[in-house]
Protein backbone atom coordinates (compact mmCIF):
# COMPACT_ATOMS: atom_id res chain seq x y z
CA UNK A 1 0.00 0.00 0.00
CA UNK A 2 2.88 2.26 0.50
CA UNK A 3 3.94 1.90 -2.84
CA UNK A 4 0.66 2.81 -4.07
CA UNK A 5 0.65 6.07 -2.16
CA UNK A 6 3.57 6.91 -4.04
CA UNK A 7 1.80 6.85 -6.76
CA UNK A 8 -1.07 8.63 -5.43
CA UNK A 9 0.94 11.20 -4.49
CA UNK A 10 2.24 11.75 -8.14
CA UNK A 11 -1.24 11.83 -9.79
CA UNK A 12 -2.88 14.52 -6.96
CA UNK A 13 -0.17 16.78 -7.99
CA UNK A 14 -1.28 16.64 -11.40
CA UNK A 15 -4.96 16.64 -10.86
CA UNK A 16 -4.78 19.23 -7.91
CA UNK A 17 -3.52 21.83 -11.36
CA UNK A 18 -7.30 21.15 -12.53
CA UNK A 19 -9.19 20.52 -9.88
CA UNK A 20 -8.00 23.26 -6.89
CA UNK A 21 -9.52 26.62 -8.08
CA UNK A 22 -7.42 28.75 -6.04
CA UNK A 23 -4.54 27.11 -7.28
CA UNK A 24 -2.37 29.49 -9.92
CA UNK A 25 1.08 28.51 -9.26
CA UNK A 26 1.32 25.10 -12.01
CA UNK A 27 2.20 25.50 -15.65
CA UNK A 28 -1.17 25.05 -17.65
CA UNK A 29 0.89 23.95 -20.34
CA UNK A 30 3.05 21.41 -19.32
CA UNK A 31 0.45 18.86 -17.42
CA UNK A 32 2.20 15.40 -16.11
CA UNK A 33 0.40 12.71 -18.12
CA UNK A 34 -0.55 9.83 -15.67
CA UNK A 35 -1.19 6.57 -17.36
CA UNK A 36 -4.91 5.65 -17.16
CA UNK A 37 -3.84 1.96 -15.38
CA UNK A 38 -2.58 4.36 -12.92
CA UNK A 39 -5.75 6.17 -12.33
CA UNK A 40 -8.22 3.98 -10.74
CA UNK A 41 -6.36 3.02 -7.52
CA UNK A 42 -6.24 7.00 -6.68
CA UNK A 43 -9.73 7.20 -7.76
CA UNK A 44 -11.12 4.92 -5.31
CA UNK A 45 -9.09 6.09 -2.67
CA UNK A 46 -9.84 9.65 -3.06
CA UNK A 47 -13.59 8.81 -2.92
CA UNK A 48 -13.43 7.07 -0.17
CA UNK A 49 -10.61 8.87 1.85
CA UNK A 50 -10.98 12.84 0.79
CA UNK A 51 -14.75 12.34 -0.43
CA UNK A 52 -16.66 9.81 2.17
CA UNK A 53 -15.00 10.31 4.76
CA UNK A 54 -15.16 13.48 5.37
CA UNK A 55 -19.02 13.40 4.47
CA UNK A 56 -19.42 11.16 7.71
CA UNK A 57 -16.75 12.22 9.69
CA UNK A 58 -19.81 15.17 11.87
CA UNK A 59 -22.05 13.02 10.35
CA UNK A 60 -21.73 10.19 13.04
CA UNK A 61 -22.88 12.33 15.23
CA UNK A 62 -25.61 13.81 13.65
CA UNK A 63 -26.93 10.57 13.00
CA UNK A 64 -26.72 9.40 17.01
CA UNK A 65 -23.91 6.46 15.88
CA UNK A 66 -21.77 7.50 17.84
CA UNK A 67 -20.74 10.61 20.63
CA UNK A 68 -17.40 12.04 21.75
CA UNK A 69 -17.54 12.12 25.58
CA UNK A 70 -17.25 15.72 25.43
CA UNK A 71 -20.18 18.02 26.59
CA UNK A 72 -21.63 20.14 24.13
CA UNK A 73 -19.66 18.59 21.28
CA UNK A 74 -20.26 20.95 18.12
CA UNK A 75 -21.34 17.77 15.76
CA UNK A 76 -23.60 16.20 18.50
CA UNK A 77 -24.95 19.42 19.15
CA UNK A 78 -25.62 20.30 15.46
CA UNK A 79 -22.95 23.40 16.13
CA UNK A 80 -21.90 23.70 12.72
CA UNK A 81 -19.84 26.32 10.70
CA UNK A 82 -18.51 27.44 7.31
CA UNK A 83 -15.63 25.54 7.79
CA UNK A 84 -16.88 22.32 6.76
CA UNK A 85 -13.97 20.78 4.18
CA UNK A 86 -16.28 18.14 2.58
CA UNK A 87 -16.98 20.28 -0.57
CA UNK A 88 -12.99 21.09 -1.05
CA UNK A 89 -12.38 17.68 -0.83
CA UNK A 90 -14.66 16.57 -3.47
CA UNK A 91 -14.15 19.17 -5.88
CA UNK A 92 -10.10 19.67 -5.09
CA UNK A 93 -9.11 15.71 -4.59
CA UNK A 94 -11.95 13.48 -5.29
CA UNK A 95 -14.05 14.41 -8.84
CA UNK A 96 -10.59 15.56 -11.01
CA UNK A 97 -9.40 12.25 -10.25
CA UNK A 98 -12.93 10.43 -11.83
CA UNK A 99 -13.26 12.79 -14.30
CA UNK A 100 -9.79 12.09 -15.58
CA UNK A 101 -10.39 8.41 -15.62
CA UNK A 102 -13.50 9.20 -18.04
CA UNK A 103 -11.90 11.64 -20.34
CA UNK A 104 -8.63 9.53 -20.82
CA UNK A 105 -10.75 6.05 -20.53
CA UNK A 106 -12.68 7.44 -23.82
CA UNK A 107 -10.07 8.63 -25.40
CA UNK A 108 -7.92 5.79 -24.86
CA UNK A 109 -10.73 3.22 -26.29
CA UNK A 110 -11.52 1.62 -22.61
CA UNK A 111 -14.75 2.31 -21.79
CA UNK A 112 -14.35 0.66 -18.66
CA UNK A 113 -12.24 3.17 -17.25
CA UNK A 114 -14.99 5.78 -18.02
CA UNK A 115 -17.58 3.48 -16.20
CA UNK A 116 -15.76 3.51 -13.30
CA UNK A 117 -14.96 7.34 -13.36
CA UNK A 118 -18.78 8.18 -13.62
CA UNK A 119 -20.09 5.23 -11.15
CA UNK A 120 -17.20 7.05 -8.89
CA UNK A 121 -17.89 10.82 -9.69
CA UNK A 122 -22.23 9.95 -9.68
CA UNK A 123 -21.89 8.29 -5.91
CA UNK A 124 -19.35 12.20 -4.63
CA UNK A 125 -21.92 14.28 -6.28
CA UNK A 126 -24.69 12.35 -4.50
CA UNK A 127 -23.15 12.42 -1.52
CA UNK A 128 -22.48 16.56 -1.63
CA UNK A 129 -25.72 16.92 -2.89
CA UNK A 130 -27.60 15.07 -0.11
CA UNK A 131 -25.69 17.39 1.99
CA UNK A 132 -25.98 20.75 0.84
CA UNK A 133 -28.38 20.64 -1.92
CA UNK A 134 -28.09 22.86 -4.72
CA UNK A 135 -24.26 22.03 -6.10
CA UNK A 136 -21.95 22.56 -9.23
CA UNK A 137 -22.39 19.79 -11.81
CA UNK A 138 -23.11 21.27 -15.23
CA UNK A 139 -20.26 23.71 -15.07
CA UNK A 140 -17.96 21.41 -12.67
CA UNK A 141 -14.50 20.36 -13.79
CA UNK A 142 -14.82 18.41 -17.26
CA UNK A 143 -11.53 17.66 -18.14
CA UNK A 144 -11.43 19.18 -21.21
CA UNK A 145 -12.62 22.59 -20.51
CA UNK A 146 -10.69 25.51 -19.25
CA UNK A 147 -11.76 25.79 -15.19
CA UNK A 148 -14.74 28.34 -14.19
CA UNK A 149 -13.44 29.46 -11.16
CA UNK A 150 -17.34 31.10 -10.89
CA UNK A 151 -19.86 28.21 -11.35
CA UNK A 152 -23.35 28.19 -11.33
CA UNK A 153 -24.90 26.17 -8.91
CA UNK A 154 -27.72 23.27 -10.05
CA UNK A 155 -30.49 22.97 -8.38
CA UNK A 156 -31.10 19.10 -6.38
CA UNK A 157 -33.76 18.23 -8.91
CA UNK A 158 -30.98 19.02 -11.59
CA UNK A 159 -28.66 17.25 -9.79
CA UNK A 160 -30.20 14.34 -9.09
CA UNK A 161 -31.21 14.04 -13.19
CA UNK A 162 -27.32 14.23 -13.59
CA UNK A 163 -26.56 11.50 -11.23
CA UNK A 164 -28.99 8.99 -12.87
CA UNK A 165 -27.83 10.17 -16.36
CA UNK A 166 -23.93 9.73 -15.05
CA UNK A 167 -25.04 5.82 -13.61
CA UNK A 168 -26.54 5.06 -17.31
CA UNK A 169 -23.33 6.39 -19.04
CA UNK A 170 -21.15 4.36 -16.66
CA UNK A 171 -23.46 0.91 -16.91
CA UNK A 172 -22.97 1.80 -20.95
CA UNK A 173 -19.60 1.91 -20.93
CA UNK A 174 -19.41 -1.39 -18.87
CA UNK A 175 -22.04 -3.16 -21.51
CA UNK A 176 -19.25 -2.16 -24.34
CA UNK A 177 -17.19 -5.47 -25.46
CA UNK A 178 -14.41 -2.85 -27.14
CA UNK A 179 -11.75 -2.23 -24.03
CA UNK A 180 -8.58 -1.94 -24.84
CA UNK A 181 -7.17 -1.88 -21.08
CA UNK A 182 -8.32 -4.04 -18.22
CA UNK A 183 -9.42 -2.27 -15.11
CA UNK A 184 -6.99 -4.61 -12.93
CA UNK A 185 -3.88 -3.77 -15.16
CA UNK A 186 -1.04 -2.87 -13.14
CA UNK A 187 -3.49 -4.24 -10.10
CA UNK A 188 -5.18 -0.28 -9.52
CA UNK A 189 -8.65 -2.38 -9.11
CA UNK A 190 -8.40 -2.61 -5.60
CA UNK A 191 -12.02 -3.02 -5.27
CA UNK A 192 -13.16 -5.47 -7.53
CA UNK A 193 -10.22 -6.63 -9.26
CA UNK A 194 -11.05 -5.94 -12.95
CA UNK A 195 -14.68 -7.61 -12.49
CA UNK A 196 -16.53 -5.73 -14.91
CA UNK A 197 -20.04 -7.45 -13.09
CA UNK A 198 -19.58 -6.39 -10.12
CA UNK A 199 -18.75 -2.81 -11.43
CA UNK A 200 -21.78 -2.65 -13.44
CA UNK A 201 -23.90 -3.88 -9.77
CA UNK A 202 -22.26 -1.35 -8.77
CA UNK A 203 -23.45 1.65 -10.92
CA UNK A 204 -27.05 0.17 -10.46
CA UNK A 205 -26.81 -0.12 -6.76
CA UNK A 206 -26.50 3.60 -6.72
CA UNK A 207 -29.26 4.32 -9.56
CA UNK A 208 -31.35 2.07 -6.75
CA UNK A 209 -30.18 4.15 -3.65
CA UNK A 210 -30.95 7.99 -5.37
CA UNK A 211 -33.93 6.64 -7.17
CA UNK A 212 -35.18 5.82 -3.84
CA UNK A 213 -34.30 8.82 -2.01
CA UNK A 214 -37.00 10.67 -3.52
CA UNK A 215 -40.49 9.10 -1.81
CA UNK A 216 -41.54 12.97 -0.29
CA UNK A 217 -41.67 13.71 -4.47
CA UNK A 218 -44.50 13.20 -6.91
CA UNK A 219 -41.64 11.63 -9.62
CA UNK A 220 -40.64 8.46 -6.73
CA UNK A 221 -41.21 5.57 -8.78
CA UNK A 222 -41.00 2.45 -6.60
CA UNK A 223 -41.13 0.05 -10.57
CA UNK A 224 -37.97 2.55 -11.23
CA UNK A 225 -36.29 1.79 -8.57
CA UNK A 226 -37.00 -1.96 -8.65
CA UNK A 227 -35.72 -2.38 -11.53
CA UNK A 228 -32.58 -0.78 -10.79
CA UNK A 229 -32.66 -3.46 -7.96
CA UNK A 230 -32.96 -6.28 -10.31
CA UNK A 231 -29.90 -5.32 -11.62
CA UNK A 232 -27.64 -4.20 -8.95
CA UNK A 233 -25.68 -6.23 -5.95
CA UNK A 234 -27.55 -9.76 -5.75
CA UNK A 235 -25.30 -11.83 -3.47
CA UNK A 236 -22.28 -11.23 -0.64
CA UNK A 237 -19.10 -10.56 -1.76
CA UNK A 238 -20.03 -7.71 -4.14
CA UNK A 239 -20.18 -4.92 -1.95
CA UNK A 240 -18.39 -1.48 -2.77
CA UNK A 241 -15.70 -0.69 -0.35
CA UNK A 242 -12.38 0.42 0.58
CA UNK A 243 -10.05 -2.26 1.45
CA UNK A 244 -8.51 -0.47 4.45
CA UNK A 245 -4.67 -2.06 5.87
CA UNK A 246 -3.35 -2.04 9.47
CA UNK A 247 -0.10 -1.19 10.42
CA UNK A 248 0.92 1.28 7.37
CA UNK A 249 -0.02 4.45 8.68
CA UNK A 250 -2.67 6.53 9.40
CA UNK A 251 -4.17 7.14 5.85
CA UNK A 252 -3.86 3.40 5.26
CA UNK A 253 -6.34 2.50 8.65
CA UNK A 254 -9.99 2.81 8.69
CA UNK A 255 -10.49 6.68 9.66
CA UNK A 256 -12.60 5.51 13.00
CA UNK A 257 -10.35 3.44 14.03
CA UNK A 258 -7.08 4.14 16.84
CA UNK A 259 -5.13 4.22 14.02
CA UNK A 260 -6.84 6.30 11.48
CA UNK A 261 -6.28 9.73 11.41
CA UNK A 262 -9.32 10.39 12.49
CA UNK A 263 -9.94 7.78 15.21
CA UNK A 264 -8.12 10.12 18.08
CA UNK A 265 -7.73 13.60 18.60
CA UNK A 266 -5.69 12.89 21.33
CA UNK A 267 -5.05 9.23 23.70
CA UNK A 268 -7.52 10.00 26.18
CA UNK A 269 -10.22 12.32 23.73
CA UNK A 270 -10.95 10.20 21.11
CA UNK A 271 -13.01 11.71 18.75
CA UNK A 272 -16.01 9.14 19.44
CA UNK A 273 -15.68 7.61 22.29
CA UNK A 274 -18.59 5.66 22.55
CA UNK A 275 -22.01 4.78 20.85
CA UNK A 276 -24.67 6.66 22.16
CA UNK A 277 -27.52 5.13 24.03
CA UNK A 278 -29.80 5.63 20.82
CA UNK A 279 -28.05 3.03 18.96
CA UNK A 280 -27.57 0.69 22.32
CA UNK A 281 -31.47 0.60 22.38
CA UNK A 282 -32.03 -0.15 19.04
CA UNK A 283 -29.50 -2.88 19.45
CA UNK A 284 -31.46 -4.43 22.39
CA UNK A 285 -35.04 -3.82 20.78
CA UNK A 286 -37.07 -5.29 18.32
CA UNK A 287 -38.79 -2.62 15.84
CA UNK A 288 -42.60 -1.80 16.74
CA UNK A 289 -43.29 -3.24 20.02
CA UNK A 290 -40.05 -2.58 21.25
CA UNK A 291 -39.63 -5.85 22.74
CA UNK A 292 -36.51 -6.49 24.40
CA UNK A 293 -34.35 -8.64 22.26
CA UNK A 294 -30.48 -8.37 21.89
CA UNK A 295 -28.95 -8.57 18.91
CA UNK A 296 -26.20 -10.78 18.09
CA UNK A 297 -24.21 -7.96 16.02
CA UNK A 298 -23.96 -5.60 19.29
CA UNK A 299 -21.22 -7.22 20.84
CA UNK A 300 -19.57 -7.53 17.11
CA UNK A 301 -19.87 -3.52 16.30
CA UNK A 302 -19.82 -2.16 19.89
CA UNK A 303 -17.38 -2.70 23.20
CA UNK A 304 -19.11 -2.98 26.21
CA UNK A 305 -18.20 -1.27 28.99
CA UNK A 306 -14.47 -2.26 31.13
CA UNK A 307 -16.26 -1.45 34.43
CA UNK A 308 -19.07 -4.29 34.34
CA UNK A 309 -19.47 -5.75 30.86
CA UNK A 310 -22.26 -3.88 30.37
CA UNK A 311 -23.77 -2.42 26.78
CA UNK A 312 -23.93 1.57 27.30
CA UNK A 313 -24.31 4.33 25.72
CA UNK A 314 -23.63 8.19 25.48
CA UNK A 315 -26.62 11.21 25.53
CA UNK A 316 -25.54 12.68 22.45
CA UNK A 317 -24.35 16.42 23.89
CA UNK A 318 -23.86 15.63 27.84
CA UNK A 319 -20.46 13.85 27.62
CA UNK A 320 -19.43 11.27 29.64
CA UNK A 321 -21.34 11.99 33.43
CA UNK A 322 -18.32 12.91 35.48
CA UNK A 323 -15.60 13.16 32.59
CA UNK A 324 -13.91 10.65 30.83
CA UNK A 325 -10.97 10.34 33.29
CA UNK A 326 -13.72 9.59 36.10
CA UNK A 327 -16.20 6.89 34.45
CA UNK A 328 -14.67 6.82 31.16
CA UNK A 329 -15.06 2.81 32.04
CA UNK A 330 -18.38 2.93 32.44
CA UNK A 331 -18.54 3.09 28.46
CA UNK A 332 -16.92 1.10 26.03
CA UNK A 333 -15.08 2.72 22.99
CA UNK A 334 -15.98 2.68 19.63
CA UNK A 335 -13.00 1.87 18.18
CA UNK A 336 -11.62 -1.82 18.31
CA UNK A 337 -15.50 -3.01 16.78
CA UNK A 338 -16.11 -4.57 13.41
CA UNK A 339 -16.32 -0.92 11.52
CA UNK A 340 -13.57 0.43 13.45
CA UNK A 341 -10.91 -2.08 13.65
CA UNK A 342 -7.96 -0.45 11.24
CA UNK A 343 -8.12 -3.31 8.45
CA UNK A 344 -12.47 -2.52 8.49
CA UNK A 345 -13.48 -2.02 5.22
CA UNK A 346 -15.32 1.26 4.72
CA UNK A 347 -18.55 0.84 2.40
CA UNK A 348 -19.90 2.73 -0.49
CA UNK A 349 -22.45 0.85 -0.64
CA UNK A 350 -23.34 -2.90 0.00
CA UNK A 351 -25.44 -5.77 -0.60
CA UNK A 352 -27.77 -5.02 2.55
CA UNK A 353 -28.23 -1.88 1.69
CA UNK A 354 -29.43 -2.69 -1.69
CA UNK A 355 -31.88 -5.59 -0.18
CA UNK A 356 -33.47 -3.03 2.24
CA UNK A 357 -34.40 -0.26 -0.59
CA UNK A 358 -36.24 -3.22 -2.28
CA UNK A 359 -37.72 -3.94 0.50
CA UNK A 360 -39.21 -0.21 0.93
CA UNK A 361 -40.21 -0.06 -2.64
CA UNK A 362 -42.26 -3.19 -2.72
CA UNK A 363 -43.88 -1.86 0.61
CA UNK A 364 -44.92 1.47 -0.87
CA UNK A 365 -45.43 -0.14 -4.07
CA UNK A 366 -48.04 -2.44 -2.23
CA UNK A 367 -49.52 -6.19 -3.50
CA UNK A 368 -46.40 -8.00 -2.58
CA UNK A 369 -45.90 -8.37 1.16
CA UNK A 370 -44.39 -11.29 0.88
CA UNK A 371 -41.62 -10.08 -1.63
CA UNK A 372 -41.01 -7.60 0.88
CA UNK A 373 -40.42 -9.47 3.57
CA UNK A 374 -37.96 -11.93 2.37
CA UNK A 375 -36.09 -8.49 0.82
CA UNK A 376 -36.20 -7.39 4.56
CA UNK A 377 -35.04 -10.50 5.80
CA UNK A 378 -32.48 -10.99 3.84
CA UNK A 379 -30.75 -7.41 4.33
CA UNK A 380 -30.78 -8.98 7.67
CA UNK A 381 -29.08 -11.77 7.28
CA UNK A 382 -26.91 -10.49 4.74
CA UNK A 383 -25.59 -8.28 6.97
CA UNK A 384 -25.32 -10.85 9.91
CA UNK A 385 -23.44 -13.33 7.66
CA UNK A 386 -20.97 -9.80 6.73
CA UNK A 387 -19.94 -9.74 10.12
CA UNK A 388 -19.51 -13.44 10.80
CA UNK A 389 -22.94 -14.09 13.16
CA UNK A 390 -23.21 -17.84 13.47
CA UNK A 391 -25.93 -19.50 11.60
CA UNK A 392 -28.07 -20.12 14.39
CA UNK A 393 -28.14 -16.85 15.89
CA UNK A 394 -28.94 -15.75 12.76
CA UNK A 395 -32.06 -17.88 12.79
CA UNK A 396 -33.05 -17.17 16.40
CA UNK A 397 -33.06 -13.78 15.41
CA UNK A 398 -35.15 -13.66 12.33
CA UNK A 399 -37.28 -16.09 14.37
CA UNK A 400 -38.00 -13.85 17.23
CA UNK A 401 -38.79 -10.85 14.22
CA UNK A 402 -41.51 -13.25 13.31
CA UNK A 403 -42.92 -14.17 17.03
CA UNK A 404 -43.41 -10.29 17.28
CA UNK A 405 -45.71 -9.88 14.51
CA UNK A 406 -43.86 -8.88 11.23
CA UNK A 407 -46.14 -10.32 9.39
CA UNK A 408 -48.39 -7.79 10.36
CA UNK A 409 -46.55 -5.00 10.87
CA UNK A 410 -45.69 -4.90 6.29
CA UNK A 411 -49.70 -4.71 6.83
CA UNK A 412 -48.71 -0.89 7.48
CA UNK A 413 -46.50 1.44 5.76
CA UNK A 414 -45.11 3.28 9.67
CA UNK A 415 -44.66 0.27 10.96
CA UNK A 416 -43.16 -1.70 7.79
CA UNK A 417 -40.71 1.26 7.46
CA UNK A 418 -39.86 0.85 11.53
CA UNK A 419 -38.74 -2.42 10.76
CA UNK A 420 -36.81 -1.47 7.68
CA UNK A 421 -34.88 1.81 8.50
CA UNK A 422 -34.12 0.25 11.99
CA UNK A 423 -32.14 -2.68 10.81
CA UNK A 424 -31.13 -0.51 7.68
CA UNK A 425 -29.82 1.70 10.37
CA UNK A 426 -27.61 -1.01 11.92
CA UNK A 427 -26.40 -2.63 8.47
CA UNK A 428 -25.26 1.32 8.10
CA UNK A 429 -22.91 2.08 10.50
CA UNK A 430 -20.78 5.60 10.38
CA UNK A 431 -22.32 5.44 6.47
CA UNK A 432 -23.66 9.09 5.78
CA UNK A 433 -26.62 7.64 3.64
CA UNK A 434 -28.58 7.07 6.79
CA UNK A 435 -28.42 10.42 7.47
CA UNK A 436 -31.09 10.64 4.29
CA UNK A 437 -33.07 8.18 5.79
CA UNK A 438 -33.79 9.92 9.32
CA UNK A 439 -34.16 13.11 7.49
CA UNK A 440 -37.19 11.24 4.48
CA UNK A 441 -38.45 9.49 7.45
CA UNK A 442 -38.86 12.68 9.44
CA UNK A 443 -36.65 11.20 12.36
CA UNK A 444 -40.14 10.14 13.55
CA UNK A 445 -40.06 8.04 16.57
CA UNK A 446 -42.71 5.55 14.85
CA UNK A 447 -40.16 4.89 12.90
CA UNK A 448 -37.26 4.75 14.99
CA UNK A 449 -38.86 4.01 18.36
CA UNK A 450 -38.80 5.87 21.76
CA UNK A 451 -34.77 6.34 22.22
CA UNK A 452 -34.23 8.91 19.26
CA UNK A 453 -34.83 12.05 21.06
CA UNK A 454 -32.84 15.43 20.02
CA UNK A 455 -29.63 16.24 21.95
CA UNK A 456 -29.29 17.72 24.86
CA UNK A 457 -27.40 21.03 25.08
CA UNK A 458 -28.60 22.00 21.60
CA UNK A 459 -27.56 24.87 19.49
CA UNK A 460 -30.38 27.65 20.10
CA UNK A 461 -31.16 28.54 16.33
CA UNK A 462 -33.39 25.08 16.67
CA UNK A 463 -36.41 25.73 18.12
CA UNK A 464 -38.91 23.68 19.32
CA UNK A 465 -39.59 19.94 17.45
CA UNK A 466 -36.65 21.24 15.29
CA UNK A 467 -34.32 18.81 13.52
CA UNK A 468 -31.07 19.91 11.77
CA UNK A 469 -31.73 18.94 7.54
CA UNK A 470 -28.49 20.16 5.73
CA UNK A 471 -24.93 21.83 6.33
CA UNK A 472 -23.06 24.66 5.48
CA UNK A 473 -21.81 25.31 2.24
CA UNK A 474 -17.48 26.14 2.63
CA UNK A 475 -16.35 29.77 3.54
CA UNK A 476 -14.11 29.52 0.35
CA UNK A 477 -16.87 28.70 -1.82
CA UNK A 478 -19.39 31.48 -0.50
CA UNK A 479 -16.15 33.98 -0.60
CA UNK A 480 -14.98 33.05 -4.47
CA UNK A 481 -18.53 32.44 -5.79
CA UNK A 482 -20.73 34.11 -3.26
CA UNK A 483 -23.35 35.27 -5.93
CA UNK A 484 -23.90 31.47 -7.42
CA UNK A 485 -23.63 29.75 -3.86
CA UNK A 486 -26.74 31.83 -2.14
CA UNK A 487 -27.42 32.13 1.66
CA UNK A 488 -24.90 30.53 3.96
CA UNK A 489 -27.17 31.46 7.09
CA UNK A 490 -27.20 28.57 9.57
CA UNK A 491 -31.40 29.13 9.60
CA UNK A 492 -31.09 28.39 6.01
CA UNK A 493 -28.31 26.33 6.08
CA UNK A 494 -28.88 24.17 8.87
CA UNK A 495 -32.67 24.34 8.90
CA UNK A 496 -33.51 24.26 5.29
CA UNK A 497 -35.24 20.94 3.91
CA UNK A 498 -33.13 19.78 0.85
CA UNK A 499 -35.91 19.28 -2.78
CA UNK A 500 -36.00 15.40 -2.08
CA UNK A 501 -36.98 16.26 1.98
CA UNK A 502 -39.47 18.65 0.65
CA UNK A 503 -42.65 17.34 -0.10
CA UNK A 504 -44.90 17.74 -3.06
Amino acid sequence: MKKIYLLLAVFIISVSSCGDFMDVNLDPNNPQFIPLENRLVGSITMTSGAAQWRGAREITAVTQYAASGAAQNGPETWRFSASYFFWQNAYTWALPNAVDMVVQGVDEGSPHYAGAGRTLEALIFGMLTDQKGPIVVSEAYDGRSQVNLTPKFDSQEDVYRMIIEKLDEAIEHFNNPNNEKGLNLGGGDIMYQGDINKWRRFAYSLKARYLNHLTKKNVYDADAVLEAVANAFNADGMDAEYPYLSGAGATDANPFSSEGFGGFTSPTAPRYFSFTQFFVDLMQTLPVTNSAQVDPRIGIIMNPAPSDGEFRGLIPGEGVPGGIAVNGQNYGRVTGGFYSRPDSPFPFITYSEVKFIEAEALLRKGGNKAGAIAAYEEGIRANMRKLGVPAADIDAYWAAIVADGVDTHFDNLTTGLSHIMRQKYVALVFNPETWVDMRRMDYSQDIYGPSLNRPSNLNPIFGPGEWIRGMFMEGNEVVRNGDNAGDNSPEFRLKGRLWWDTPD
